[in-house]
Formats: structure tokens, C-alpha cells, sequence
């Protein structure tokens, strides 16, 4: 017992110190970048050496661009952590950048041959482009997006398919840069830190249009370069989704994992593998799409489903109760109902909405009727909603229609379907949340 202590305590140490030397290696480099010097050569282009990154640009640097080593380095630490990869695999990995204000002046320098036309960005094997843009926070983005298709194509030989390869860029590359800690792979609190990302206002655009992509015509993206930011957009939300996902997210990496290339190949393994359960898939898909806005919240908006054999067809005989809690998003109730057979819907309850400990000025509590003095998406702040998610509608991506239901309603739904039920609140303001709803549904006249 003695000998396999010691051993255990043996190891322990080397670990810490391998920990340790790895820190203490990440140190080392990104004090390196802060050391080195700008450049400017005879043909009037800057570049700033490092040991992570040569940074070429006919722009001068500012502080802004300096910073760009130092961010690499904080954005190779949070991807060893969610690749989950060794730390010494990626130790001497290198990339090479232009950042490009005039991409005719590049062109003309000969440093352009043999890379295909390009609307923003551009990664050919351990270098990547990046042309000029109107805002510091986008062109930054642009720099992690390519770099993580440089990334990516490091770890797994290719990219994936293509919602996958621009979704996965778009998605690590969307980030939060605070006092000098940068923050990969988030979703914008609000508008006004991402200055220049237009991502959920052109989902919003293509959902009020009814032009939004289904699911499958998500995964056959191609190459195309018309239409490329809805494109984008969309494979950001896909890739979101399910990376976010606890059923289907561990299934795309273990498909990921085992190699890229820059085929069909990845949706079509991933398609498959979803199959069984894939209008589960497809009703959580637009329950996230219904919902996603600045700062969604993953933990309390993902949708709970209730097991088949627990699901019930509505029946003047069956009176349903349930607790519907404040703090989340929509609700399964369990019942199927009928186009044309309407359905009574009672709440009694009171709930926090807001917090002082959030920050509020004061504690907003509602009931079900909801707060008239603020609206969201057209029904009061804290009124219980409901929408009825048919068979049908879930080969579209499509935003879930509400109807009102307040403290007592009779619901007449326009279609079968499933029903749900919610707060209604955006999901990021679900976190100050507190209490429930007691919901009785029956048949009309039958309390």
C-alpha cells in the first residue's frame, strides 16, 4: 500500500510540473510577442515576428493590431481545451497573416498567386488573409475565423463540410474581449459589443421573410459564394446548436474527430446517425431558432421532451396538471391536441421575473396575466404563452407561433401538434428568474 501511494504521489508531481512547464511555456511565447517589433520593409509592408505568428499588413499597426499575437496565444490555450488536445502536439505550430487594406497591392507583390478570389478571408494551409474592415471588432473575428479553419485543419486534416467548416469558424471566432481576456465561442450579450456582426439580424430578416434554410438544406451547403453571409449566419446557428447540444453535440465530435476533408462526407455520417431521432432534432432546432437572441442561454432554454410512451392525446376525460417553472424556457405539457377541439388552460401563481441581485433596481414579480408595462414580442413581459408544434411544420425552420393565455384561456389550436408552454421573456433574462405556474388544462366547461 505504501509502494502504490508513493507511486500515486510520484505521478501527481510530474504532473503539476508538466502543468506547470506548459504555463510557464505559454508565458514565455507571449512575452516574446510583446517584445518584438514592428517592421516596415522596402516594399512598404509591416510585419511583426513572433514565435506564434508572422503578421504582415501594408497598414501601420496600432495597439489594436499588436494585441493580435497575444490573442492567438489565449485563443491555442482554449482550443487545446476544447479539442482537447495535447498542449505539446501544438507547441511549435505556427501560422503566417496578411492583413490586407489594399488586396491589389498584395496581388501586385506576387503574394496573392495561386489563392482563389475571396470576399473576406482566406486560410491555404499555415497561412491565412484577412482583408480590411470597417469595424476593429469584426476584422478580429475575421483573424480568429481563419485561424480557426487553420486550427482545424491542423488537428483533423480538413474542414467538413461546409455548414460545419464556416459554422465552427464563425462560432470560435465570435467572441468577448474584456481588460485583455478574450473569450472564444460566445453569443453576444448585445449589439453593441460585436460593432459590425450582423448574424441574428440576418437570421431575424430570413424568419420574417419565411426564407430561412431547412435543416437539410443547412447540411448541403456547397461552396457557393452568392448569398454568403446568410449562409454564414445559418451554418453559425446550426453549429451552435448542436456543439451546445448534450445528446447530439458528443456525436458530431466523435464524427469530427475521426478526420475532415472538404466533402459531404461529415453531414452525411451526422444525418445518418441523427436519423432515429431526427423530428426530435427537428422540433428542437426551431424551439432554439424561435428563441435565439442577444445573450441566449443554453442551460435554461433548451427544450425537455417527454418519453413517447408518456405523451397523451387529448381527451375531454383526461384533465392534465403541471408545474411550469419561471426560470425556463419552453415546456413539453405531454398532450397532442386536435385542430378544431379547443382546450381550457388555468394558471395560478406568483414569480420573480427580476431580481435585485441581477442588478435590478427592484424585484419585478408577475403572475400569469403578465406585466403590461413591458411587452416582448408583442405579449406582456411574464405572461404565460403557448405554442402547438405540429408534424408538419417541422421540415421548415420557422419560428414557433404563441398564442396568449394569461390566467385562464380557451385555446382553440389552428393545427394538431404537440403543446408547450413558457414565461414570456427572452431567454437571457431567465437567469433572475424564480418560482412556478400551476397550469390545469381540461376540456372546456368541464371544471
Amino acid at each position: 500500500m505504501n509502494w502504490l501511494l508513493m507511486n500515486i504521489a510520484r505521478l501527481a508531481v510530474l504532473f503539476l510540473c508538466f502543468s506547470i512547464s506548459l504555463r510557464l511555456g505559454y508565458a514565455q511565447t507571449a512575452g516574446d510577442a510583446k517584445n518584438s517589433q514592428v517592421v516596415r520593409d522596402e516594399r512598404g509592408l509591416y510585419t511583426l515576428d513572433t514565435p506564434r505568428v508572422t503578421l504582415v499588413s501594408d497598414i501601420p499597426f496600432d495597439d489594436e493590431l499588436k494585441s493580435w499575437p497575444g490573442l492567438l496565444e489565449q485563443s491555442l490555450e482554449q482550443w487545446q481545451t476544447y479539442f482537447a488536445v495535447d498542449a505539446a502536439r501544438m507547441s511549435n505550430w505556427k501560422i503566417k497573416a496578411y492583413l490586407m487594406g489594399s488586396r491589389e497591392r498584395f496581388a501586385q507583390l506576387g503574394l496573392l498567386n495561386g489563392v482563389p478570389a475571396f470576399d473576406e478571408g482566406y486560410q491555404f494551409g499555415d497561412t491565412i488573409y484577412v482583408r480590411e474592415q470597417p469595424t476593429a471588432y469584426y476584422r478580429r473575428l475575421l483573424f480568429l475565423h481563419e485561424a480557426t479553419h487553420w486550427i482545424v485543419w491542423k488537428l483533423y486534416g480538413g474542414g467538413g463540410s461546409t455548414w460545419f467548416m464556416e459554422g465552427m469558424a464563425e462560432m470560435q471566432g465570435t467572441h468577448d474581449l474584456a481588460n485583455g481576456v478574450l473569450k472564444l465561442s460566445v453569443i453576444p450579450a448585445s449589439s453593441d459589443r460585436v460593432a459590425g456582426w450582423g448574424r441574428l439580424r440576418l437570421i431575424d430578416e430570413t424568419l420574417v421573410r419565411k426564407e430561412a434554410p431547412s435543416m437539410e438544406e443547412i447540411f448541403a451547403y456547397g461552396n457557393a459564394r452568392e448569398n454568403h453571409e446568410k449562409r454564414y449566419s445559418w451554418s453559425w446557428a446550426a453549429c451552435v446548436f448542436f456543439t451546445n447540444h448534450p445528446k447530439y453535440g458528443p456525436i458530431l465530435k466523435e464524427l469530427y474527430k475521426g478526420g475532415l476533408d472538404y466533402s459531404q462526407s461529415l453531414s452525411i455520417k451526422f444525418r445518418k446517425r441523427l436519423e432515429p431521432d431526427w423530428n426530435e432534432v427537428l422540433l428542437e432546432w426551431n424551439a432554439f431558432v424561435s428563441d435565439l437572441d442577444f445573450g441566449y442561454d443554453f442551460s435554461r432554454s433548451s427544450v425537455s421532451q417527454v418519453a413517447s410512451s408518456n405523451i397523451i392525446a387529448w381527451s375531454k376525460q383526461i384533465p392534465s396538471r403541471i408545474t411550469l417553472a419561471a426560470d425556463r424556457g419552453w415546456q413539453p405539457t405531454g398532450l397532442v391536441v386536435e385542430a378544431g377541439k379547443p382546450i381550457q388552460i388555468s394558471c395560478e401563481g406568483s414569480y420573480q421575473l427580476k431580481g435585485s441581485s441581477q442588478g435590478s433596481a427592484s424585484t419585478w414579480v408577475s403572475e400569469p396575466c403578465g406585466i403590461t408595462y413591458q411587452y416582448y414580442r408583442g405579449n406582456p413581459l411574464g405572461c404565460v404563452i403557448a405554442a402547438v408544434v405540429s408534424s408538419d411544420s417541422l421540415q421548415k425552420t420557422e419560428r414557433w407561433q404563441t398564442l396568449r393565455v394569461g390566467n385562464n384561456s380557451t385555446v382553440d389550436s389552428p393545427t394538431d401538434g404537440r403543446l408547450y408552454l413558457k414565461v414570456n421573456e427572452p431567454s437571457s433574462e431567465l437567469k433572475d428568474n424564480a418560482g412556478t405556474v400551476n397550469v390545469e388544462l381540461s376540456a372546456p366547461g368541464s371544471r
